[in-house]
């Protein structure tokens, strides 16, 4: 059991971080969308935005264990093309499922946060925090 849990340690991490990172942008959506009334759109740029940061910055030290300083500037910038194009991703699809389908905002973006974490995860493993 512990040779598996060692095996698998970073995708571990990479779902332990992806849990707490979800939980954060969904507060941070809900607290801009309910409290703030700002539009769902808005509230979800900005709810990634600062999700990306923080994922970024877990990924990079805890989950893939890079403490390397010489790259960061490089694989920030990599991180953030990729986070960028997933947050256009994100917003189609929330305006898809929450104007057209109907499904409340909080659960499309339950939904559209796995299919994008699970992309996450290789582009982040074999390229971003790639062990060279």
């Amino acid at each position: 059991m512990k040779k598996l849990l060692h095996q698998h340690q970073s995708v571990i991490k990479f779902l332990a971080t992806g849990i707490f990172v979800f939980l954060f942008n969904l507060v941070v959506l809900s607290l801009f969308t309910e409290a703030f009334k700002i539009w769902y759109l808005v509230s979800s740029v900005v709810s990634y935005a600062l999700s990306v940061v923080l994922n970024f910055t877990l990924q990079k030290f805890w989950v893939f264990e890079n403490s390397s300083n010489e790259k960061t500037k490089r694989q920030f910038i990599f991180y953030l093309f990729v986070s960028c194009t997933c947050l256009i991703l994100n917003t189609f699809f929330m305006y898809l499922l929450v104007d057209y389908a109907r499904i409340h905002y909080l659960i499309s973006q339950a939904f559209i946060t796995a299919a994008l974490a699970t992309l996450n995860f290789f582009i982040n493993r074999n390229f971003i925090f790639a062990e060279k």
